[in-house]
């Protein structure tokens, strides 16, 4: 196998970068909404912060299931694109669609109904009834929900991560409005604290699939793919490819985050400062993540269009250009982290106890920004190839086999509480990313050499 040139690293690097660049930005703009319910629910009360997040985590458990089918949608597109299949797309776009409407009111009733389920879990009696009603507050913005990340994974498997971009932050006023009046009170409308929360953020997840389609709509680029053309019932073989895709992907993303989800929920039983700072350290450690995430969904659309178009070497030169940027990124991010995390946690509270807290667990969030960055990104390459069940095998080794476990003997047997769960967090991703790494290298490396005896 030829080695590539400095030209070719050079190329294929700024493409990635192209794509990267806006898609990075989408996840901080989405990431952003987070961030301000976190800071106004903070800044309400103890109780809302610690409330909206624990709902958020509940949430995000419910939620990971779908969001990682949705990445199918990715590759799909992208190997359409490869091929130039185009009428395949549109047909991509609409299925994409019809499964998002499918799980989006399944998820509406279950978000309704998470009071005796949190009790269970262990949440003290006066956060679980505050994040139940925020729950509810939250279903209503399920369907848009879906329906936008449907929409989102299909643009992005045509390079479309600059229309992401700009919708993602032109609903960014939009919340912090609804979270001021309903959080507040005002114009008929009663404070509700960490409840108001919950209505804000159904009312942006509806304008923001709005805005979405509305690209979509009138795109002139997309008029070929018929997308909004013969709108028909899906395709078995697309469901069905969806579906095999998919599947894996959302186990191994439902493994990851339900990590978090679970050790967020777990923190809820050590009190209102403890839960509080976890929930800030892990939101900045969730904005640091974005890069990589972003950059992760340009890798996957670069790998599939390669690798649609049968160009194996361009295709591991694609996954390895974007696992180095990665690395790069994440020095950046562990460098800041480190220098500049008491300024951090300033921006969400006053409170010198939870800064410090916050901060300790911060130093922790920094020491597992690289294997983070590394098995997103190597998971990223791999669904671009449509490598997906290994992947899923390894998150659920790594996360559930040794992540938590360690996590619960060092937090509930060794006394460091939530100090012992975030380093069950770093043994985990540890273990991902080196499995993952070495799966992306080898199966690259298989596709080259099986297309040079052909």
């Amino acid at each position: 196998m030829e080695k590539h040139s400095l030209r070719q690293i050079g190329e294929e690097s700024s493409a990635l970068i192209k794509v990267a660049i806006p898609a990075i930005l989408a996840q901080l703009a989405q990431m952003t909404l987070g961030v301000v319910d976190t800071l106004m629910a903070g800044n309400y009360s103890k109780h809302a912060l610690a409330a909206v997040g624990t709902g958020a985590n509940t949430f995000m458990i419910v939620f990971s299931l779908y969001l990682g089918l949705s990445f199918a949608l990715n590759p799909m597109v992208s190997h359409f694109n490869g091929q130039g299949q185009y009428k395949e797309i549109g047909k991509t776009f609409q299925m994409g669609q019809f499964i998002g409407l499918i799980f989006g009111i399944i998820v509406f009733f279950i978000l309704r109904n998470m009071e005796a389920p949190l009790l269970i879990m262990g949440v003290t009696p006066d956060i679980a009834g505050l994040t139940a009603e925020y729950l509810h507050a939250l279903s209503w913005g399920a369907l848009s929900a879906f329906l936008f990340l449907a929409l989102r994974a299909s643009n992005e498997g045509l390079f479309s991560t600059k229309a992401i971009m700009v919708c993602s932050f032109c609903v960014i006023p939009f919340n912090i409005l609804f979270n001021s009046w309903f959080i507040y009170g005002g114009f008929g409308v009663p404070a509700m604290g960490a409840v108001g929360v919950g209505y804000a953020t159904s009312l942006v997840w509806t304008i923001l699939f709005l805005f979405l389609l509305l690209y979509t709509y009138k795109n002139h680029r997309y008029e070929h793919l018929d997308i909004f053309k013969n709108i028909q019932w899906p395709k078995w073989s697309l469901v069905k490819e969806y579906f095999s895709i998919g599947s894996p992907i959302a186990v191994g993303m439902f493994m990851e985050v339900s990590l978090f989800g679970m050790i967020g929920i777990m923190v809820a039983r050590y009190g209102v400062d403890l839960t509080g700072a976890h929930q800030i350290a892990m939101n900045i450690a969730t904005v640091a993540f974005m890069v990589p995430l972003g950059l992760s969904v340009a890798i996957t659309a670069r790998v599939g269009f390669w690798q649609g178009k049968q160009n194996y070497r361009q295709m591991r030169l694609a996954g390895f250009c974007g696992i180095g940027l990665s690395v790069f990124f994440q020095a950046v991010s562990v460098t800041l982290m480190l220098l500049f995390r008491h300024d951090f946690v300033g921006f969400y509270t006053d409170n010198p106890e939870l800064i410090n807290l916050a901060a300790s667990l911060i130093f922790l969030a920094a020491i597992f920004q690289f294997s983070d960055g590394l098995q997103i990104n190597s998971a990223g390459a791999l669904r671009g190839m449509k490598d997906t069940k290994w992947p899923m095998i390894y998150m659920t080794v790594a996360y559930w086999i040794f992540g938590f476990p360690i996590g619960y003997y060092l937090a509930e047997h060794q006394g460091l509480k939530v100090e012992g769960f975030w380093i069950g967090i770093i043994v985990g991703l540890s273990i991902a990313a080196v499995l993952l790494l070495l799966r992306f290298v080898r199966r690259s490396r298989q596709a080259i050499i099986y297309d040079l005896r052909q």
